[in-house]
């Protein structure tokens, strides 16, 4: 399942609009009045030094011409804190794709002269944060969304989401649970990733029972996406629920989600280990028709052994038959002829049972008790008697003993010599 990379594809860097959600007391307690005294601060004005360096700057921006923009504002040095900050903003935002580190420390420059407006110092709080969630730096990106809810006194499930993902990749998986449930409260069409995240979180610390209920949930909100059904049966199977595991994943195939090899064998085993051999073979079979499948030792295998289980021993005999002729297999060659046997088609058994002698199968006592029973039921009691004593020789003295005095018993009253 490789739930280990889980948070690879979560991260999301984009700027986003805000939501006022009600506030979780575990990541922020906001000032209402001091909130309030800085949405009513009147706004500033750079001086005219600094005013003419950033509107040369915003050209040589538009032009796409960073570093040209970079050089203009690195030449001037303002006294006033509001241009100071001012500057220092924009300086970060233009060195965040050239270089981060600088970007950075531009911008946390900047927030901590505390003078800009509240959009923008929310802002800037909200890119520090991202900045530090792309730079790994995981603690110092809570601490700075913790600042932007502080801040703005607001939150937004996006901001949950990688405050989740922050403890996530810090292994505090204890904690990746709450924000990732603010998330999935606060999204109004639901979102996959907060449920990813959770699923992840209670993965890593084994609650699987709580894993499945998350599997449960997002079945339901998630119809369409065959990855929740097959996650939902391999976890069932991780909590041994072996009848519910089935279900999952034969409802996924019945809704055209299974599509790999492994897959389908998955289905395959759930049949069997839930008693239904039959239907395990036949879904192979199926499978193995229509290419899906590899048509080797281990799929033909599958099938026959399958089949032998459900009784169906002549198609079991089949499959067997092929796996022998694929690999010159002597024990697939026994249990070939074994299945015919069991099929009553004893004539077609000797010669399986034959090749499984010239193909050094390991137990040779088997295999002439299976051709001697093969040649008694079609009353060749000469064969049978020689191949009785075959299984002596080969270490199947009681099987063989047991079935000698009968042999001979029939003999005699055919008046056949042994």
């Amino acid at each position: 399942m490789k739930l280990n990379k889980l948070t690879s594809a979560l991260v999301v860097f984009a700027t986003i609009g805000v939501m006022t959600l009600p506030i979780s007391t575990a990541y922020a307690a906001p000032d209402a009045a001091k909130i309030a005294e800085r949405k009513a601060k009147k706004s500033q004005a750079v001086g005219e030094k600094v005013g003419k360096a950033i509107v040369k700057a915003y050209e040589l921006y538009g032009q796409e011409k960073i570093s040209e923009a970079i050089a203009v504002l690195s030449d001037v040095e303002p006294s006033a804190a509001f241009d100071k900050a001012y500057m220092y903003s924009f300086l970060g935002k233009l060195y965040i794709e050239k270089d981060s580190a600088k970007a950075m420390r531009y911008l946390m420059d900047a927030v901590k002269l505390d003078v800009l407006s509240f959009t923008d110092q929310s802002g800037l709080l909200r890119n520090i944060a991202d900045l530090s969630l792309n730079d790994k730096k995981y603690q110092q990106a809570l601490d700075y969304y913790q600042k932007w809810m502080d801040f703005t006194g607001e939150t937004h499930p996006d901001v949950y989401m990688r405050i989740a993902n922050c403890y996530y990749e810090m292994k505090q998986y204890n904690k990746v649970i709450s924000p990732a449930d603010s998330a999935i409260a606060g999204y109004k069409v639901p979102k996959k990733e907060p449920f990813l995240m959770k699923l992840g979180a209670f993965y890593e610390t084994k609650q699987i029972k709580k894993a499945i209920g998350v599997l449960e949930t997002v079945v339901v909100i998630f119809p369409e996406d065959r990855q929740w059904w097959v996650q939902l049966g391999q976890f069932y199977q991780l909590d041994e629920q072996y009848d519910k595991a089935l279900a999952a994943i034969e409802l996924a195939y019945k809704q055209g989600f299974l599509k790999s090899e492994n897959e389908i064998k998955m289905l395959a085993n759930l049949y069997n280990n839930n008693s239904v051999p039959y239907r395990a073979a036949a879904l192979l079979e199926k499978h193995l028709k229509s290419g899906l499948l590899k048509k080797d030792r281990n799929t033909l295998a599958s099938i026959a052994s399958s089949y032998n289980s459900a009784r169906e021993f002549d198609k079991a005999a089949t499959y067997f038959g092929e796996v022998a002729k694929l690999e010159n297999d002597g024990e697939f060659y026994r249990r070939q002829g074994t299945a015919l046997l069991m099929a009553g088609k004893e004539s077609a058994a000797v010669p399986a049972l034959q090749k499984a002698l010239d193909n050094g199968v390991k137990d040779k006592g088997r295999v002439h008790i299976a051709l001697m029973e093969a040649y008694f039921y079609q009353a060749k009691l000469k064969d049978a008697y020689r191949h009785n004593q075959l299984a002596r020789d080969n270490g199947q003295t009681k099987a063989a003993n047991s079935w000698a005095g009968y042999i001979r018993e029939r003999a005699e009253k055919k008046g056949i010599s042994l």
